[in-house]
């Protein structure tokens, strides 16, 4: 096959790397990429086509004889890729754009879930200001969350400890625009506690294959302070999850939704990734997403013992009980080895606290790095400049370290990581730490 990848960040670099990886796969092409993924995949074929211009990659996929479409970023799927893709005869992975409506409406997401019988955090939701603060005054509970309904690059949710908190927040988003986003759509949800994990299953409209859990941590501080941002770094597998639990998220979330999107008249095909919360009363889904999570993918797909390839194409083609049948198995192999992903952003990332986030600053790598074949470097932010590789800005790079445990494979993670450095780097010291 020859693949296309659309996207341009760490996630997309962790497809490209995995799916360069099988012998069924003779070519991959990615796009826009960035100019620095073709340092540890020389053979990856960048087009500089953007990812929101979904006509010139439909072009593109037909210049090139694409057999395969895998695309990352949300703002993509919500353009429609699918349907265009889909229209013209081309294999793709991912929803349609009227199912990809579980992500951009978080009030579209609990409707399905409340129908489906999915069990989430209770929720009102707004499309006034003044309305939202005068629930938030005669609301019985102190805490809440707050979130915006459309997409928000992962900073549209704002968990509040206070109602000042939510007062804030809500001015913040409907009246200040800090995200820049033209909200006039809000939810309020009831404040959950416990811990939060990302669940991922690939679908085809009809069936469905678990592809495993992760825990990200997305405060920018140690000890899960600072400001909410894309995802500092990740572990996986969840280790919070008991025997039956990846069974029950199976079927209890993921099977109604699959039964729920389809009568909505929106079977969900692609990748559905679930947002979690193990309370003290049982799992609750806090939202879902219709991509691979960044940095998720950066440590779930080094951690498959086998390459996705087929799984994809079964997807795209609605053969996915079919494939399983054939395999004898419900879901990709796995290592029996646990992953640390961490994060290294630009200075003054996420943007939030009223720095600006920096870009240009040279990245240095010492002479003592060196990746292991258990570990792995991913790309986001960063471009490749008169030979140097420089900071874009956001989320710069990010390393994964494979081990026998969850201990060995931080001290991996963080003895690269510390290799590599660049003026006003940030990055989190605490991944996965106390989750043995």
């Amino acid at each position: 096959m020859r693949v296309l990848v659309i996207g341009s960040g760490g996630r997309e670099h962790a497809l490209c790397h995995h799916l360069g990886q099988t012998s069924t796969v003779s070519k991959v092409f990615v796009a826009p990429g960035n100019s620095a993924m073709n340092e540890t995949l020389p053979e990856l074929q960048v087009a500089p086509v953007s990812a929101m211009d979904i006509n010139a990659l439909l072009n593109l996929a037909i210049k090139e004889k694409i057999d395969l479409t895998i695309v990352g970023p949300e703002a993509t799927l919500s353009e429609g890729i699918v349907d265009l893709f889909q229209k013209n005869k081309l294999s793709i992975v991912g929803p349609s754009k009227a199912a990809s409506e579980l992500e951009t409406s978080k009030a579209f997401a609990k409707k399905i879930m409340m129908a489906a019988g999915v069990p989430t955090a209770g929720y009102s939701e707004f499309f006034d200001a003044d309305a939202a603060l005068n629930y938030i005054e005669t609301n019985p509970s102190e805490k809440m969350v707050v979130k915006c309904d459309g997409l928000a690059q992962g900073k549209g949710v704002v968990v509040c400890m206070t109602k000042n908190d939510a007062r804030l927040a809500v001015i913040s988003l409907m009246k200040e625009k800090l995200l820049g986003e033209n909200v006039d759509h809000i939810i309020i949800e009831e404040f959950l506690e416990g811990t939060e994990v990302s669940a991922f299953a690939l679908c085809d409209g009809e069936s469905f294959s678990f592809l495993g859990t992760a825990c990200d941590h997305k405060r920018l501080r140690d000890g899960d302070l600072g400001p909410n941002t894309g995802g500092m770094g990740v572990f996986s597998p969840a280790t919070c999850l008991e025997e039956g639990d990846a069974q029950w998220i199976n079927e209890n979330v993921f099977a109604p939704m699959m039964t729920g999107m389809k009568k909505a008249g929106s079977a969900f095909s692609g990748i559905l990734f679930a947002g979690l919360m193990k309370t003290k009363s049982g799992w609750k889904v806090l939202e879902f997403n219709v991509r691979f999570g960044d940095p998720e993918t950066q440590v779930l797909l080094p951690l498959l013992n086998e390459n996705l390839a087929p799984w994809f194409k079964a997807a795209a083609n609605g053969e996915i009980k079919k494939l399983q049948g054939e395999l004898g198995r419900l879901s990709p192999l796995k290592k029996d080895k646990s992953g640390v992903h961490v994060v290294m952003a630009a200075h003054g990332y996420p943007g939030t606290e009223g720095v600006k986030v920096r870009t240009g600053d040279t990245i240095h790598f010492l002479n003592t790095f060196l990746l292991g074949k258990n570990d792995f470097l991913f790309f986001a932010g960063v471009e490749k400049n008169e030979g140097q590789l420089k900071t874009k800005g956001g989320r710069v790079l990010g390393i994964t370290s494979l081990a026998e445990n969850l201990t060995e494979a931080r001290k991996s993670a963080y003895e690269n990581i510390s290799k590599v450095q660049f003026d006003g780097s940030q990055y989190r010291t605490d991944i996965g730490k106390g989750q043995i």
